[in-house]
């Protein structure tokens, strides 16, 4: 293994492992009934990795922006039509139709990882569309049985969920592969 592959698969394995802290951290701020403390560290690891390659910044901000914003249109308009709510002590405010900080940090924490994935995920919209619905039942699986939230109409909350992400997911990947186009020689 020359030293470009070990130094891009070292790149993949300690993104993916900081993506896992955040997650972790996400789920257990949310937990532990402190709900901001994903974000924080969702925070610094979006920090860590803006610093990385300062070329890329504008783009990479711009990306976790347009994901952070698409997603908590998405989930707040699952959470009004009563596909799931959320437990009270899960959020960070008391206000039953905001998305919590807890999900918006897991969304961020993913917009974090679109870049390195799409070397994985590039024009592959069956792919990135299964893997939206795989991660939408395992997270709101998870979800549920931590007592974060509800699926107000059991397995057919799932498939709603699991549709809306099968579609969001790939048009994140659609617009990543826009802002950060691939600029290898074919």
């Amino acid at each position: 293994m020359n030293r470009a592959n070990l130094s891009f698969w070292l790149n993949q394995i300690i993104g993916t492992l900081t993506f896992m802290i955040g997650v972790v951290a996400c789920y257990f701020g949310a937990i532990k009934q402190v709900p901001w403390l994903g974000m924080a560290v969702v925070l610094l690891i979006i920090l860590i990795d803006l610093l990385q390659d300062k070329k890329l910044i504008r783009n990479k901000v711009k990306l976790v922006a347009v994901v952070a914003l698409a997603a908590a249109v998405m989930e707040t308009l699952l959470i009004v039509t009563s596909v799931y709510s959320v437990s009270p002590s899960s959020r960070l405010l008391d206000f039953q139709f905001i998305l919590p900080i807890w999900i918006l940090a897991l969304w961020v924490n993913f917009s974090v990882r679109i870049i390195s994935y799409l070397v994985f995920t590039r024009g592959k919209h069956f792919v990135n569309a299964l893997l939206g619905i795989v991660f939408a039942v395992l997270i709101f699986r998870s979800a549920e049985r931590f007592g974060l939230l509800e699926l107000t109409h059991g397995v057919y909350s799932l498939v709603v969920i699991a549709v809306a992400w099968g579609v969001f997911v790939p048009s994140i990947y659609m617009y990543a592969n826009k802002l950060f186009p691939d600029t290898r020689k074919k």
